[in-house]
């Protein structure tokens, strides 16, 4: 399982020193060009240059390319040589047998003698061979059970046991805008839904009265600055008259574009008389939507088809499905012609307006599920990491992955650790759980 690995490892060394190489051409070019004065040959140097800067620049993105290929394969090889490493404690016999049950029917094909050469062969199989092979081998008697639950729940697989799944609870609060004083209009209400990946059923829903009042002056509005106590009730409605324990409580703000990057989880619910906490760490998950589809009408059927392709592929891994986009370098546009990509993932723009427009070019293209990072101070190199760290997981399982990540960052005691921290955000947007189209007040 290594071979992959070495070889990528070997073509980005070479690919390093030949860049280092035109480093160092470009280096001595400039200094030539300062003490040239023939205008011929300084006509020359420069179209030198030009071409090393050229070739420079390709070379880069190629070992940027390399380099995230080969944290990819060093990822799943990791994974992989956990399993084998389970794998290894169980009799052999018992693999044989799943492994054969996993064979396509009339296909003949030598067992591997190994673990180590099953595992491989597995993943090399098309189709979803590895999962079907861990399903099935947790239905047998074996005393490593456990150990194999874990390790498949890491990776967001869902297991025989596991099949039918426990209601979701989501308080779903809606932000429209009324462009009247920068004011907005807030409804919420709570949705109860026995499988939120079946686009099949429909929920329990329920309207939730706001009794904060609107603002007068914003012509009965409500101002950016009421939602943290907006949030703050609306959970104390679902404690006292719903008896909800946080931790099960899934937060879905439904947001204007322009909004979409509010620091939601960071906003405090009053605990008790004196205690505060971020919301971030005492919910079970905070999940950003749009309100604005209806303005995306032209790319509703392509959203609908990205989010059935995410429920085919919601086991495979955030590293096959998200792709990298670069809203400073204008890279908005995602390859949907790849058959696993489901969304994208970035470090979003400092500058409100490109901000604006960045989601606008994603929304139009009917995403369903993006991951990015907030723009803040922090190193870019170090916003890019936590991207990666948090998306180790299969997209199944990046809500879980995003909320264990915030619940961390979050318990900073520096205000200022915690916002660097806990600025991911995650967009999952699914077409079949609309906001309800129920009756809403307010006070």
């Amino acid at each position: 399982m290594n071979r992959r690995l070495q070889l990528k490892q070997k073509q980005l060394k070479a690919d390093r020193q030949q860049l280092d190489n035109l480093i160092a051409e470009d280096d001595a070019i400039t200094q030539q060009l300062g003490y040239e004065t023939n205008a011929a040959e300084r006509l020359r140097l420069e179209r030198q240059q030009e071409d090393c800067r050229a070739r420079m620049d390709k070379l880069a993105e190629k070992c940027d390319r390399l380099e995230a290929e080969l944290q990819e394969v060093q990822a799943k090889d990791e994974v992989l040589q956990t399993l084998v490493n389970l794998l290894s404690l169980v009799q052999f016999e018992i693999l044989t047998k799943i492994y054969r049950n996993c064979l396509a029917e009339g296909r003949s094909r030598s067992i591997p003698d190994t673990v180590e050469g099953l595992v491989q062969q597995l993943t090399e199989f098309p189709g979803e061979k590895l999962l079907q092979f861990v399903r099935l081998l947790m239905q047998e008697p074996i005393e490593q059970k456990d150990a194999l639950k874990t390790w498949a729940t890491k990776q967001g697989m869902t297991l025989p046991n596991e099949l039918t799944q426990m209601t979701e609870v989501c308080l779903m609060i809606r932000v429209k805008p009324r462009h009247v004083n920068d004011s907005y209009i807030v409804e919420a209400a709570i949705a109860q839904d026995p499988d939120p990946w079946n686009p099949e059923i429909r929920p329990s829903e329920n309207s939730l009265k706001i009794s904060l009042a609107p603002s007068p002056k914003l012509a009965l509005g409500y101002a950016q600055e009421d939602l943290p106590k907006i949030l703050n009730e609306l959970i104390a409605t679902c404690g006292t008259e719903y008896k909800i324990a946080l931790s099960d409580l899934v937060i879905q703000w439904f947001l204007p574009i322009e909004l979409m990057s509010l620091p939601l989880e960071h906003w405090q619910i009053q605990i008790g008389r004196i205690q505060k906490q971020s919301n971030g760490i005492r919910c079970k998950a905070v999940i950003v939507r749009s309100c604005e589809r209806r303005d995306y009408e032209l790319a509703s059927g392509d959203w609908h088809k990205y989010w059935k392709r995410l429920l085919e592929f919601r086991e495979s891994r955030c590293s096959e499905t998200l792709v990298p986009l670069d809203p400073i370098a204008r890279k908005m546009t995602i390859n949907w012609k790849k058959a696993k990509v489901l969304g994208c993932k970035f470090v979003e723009h400092h500058e409100v307006q490109k901000q604006v427009e960045f989601w606008d070019a994603l929304l139009g293209q009917g995403l369903p599920v993006a991951l990015w990072m907030r723009h803040c101070q922090q190193d870019p190199e170090k916003a890019k990491k936590a991207l990666q760290t948090v998306a180790k997981c299969s997209i199944a399982q990046l809500s879980d992955s995003l909320a264990e990540h915030r619940q961390k960052a979050l318990s900073h005691d520096c205000e200022t650790d915690r916002l660097e921290a806990a600025s991911l955000c995650l967009l999952l947007d699914n077409p079949f759980r609309p906001f309800p189209t129920i009756d809403y007040h307010s006070a």
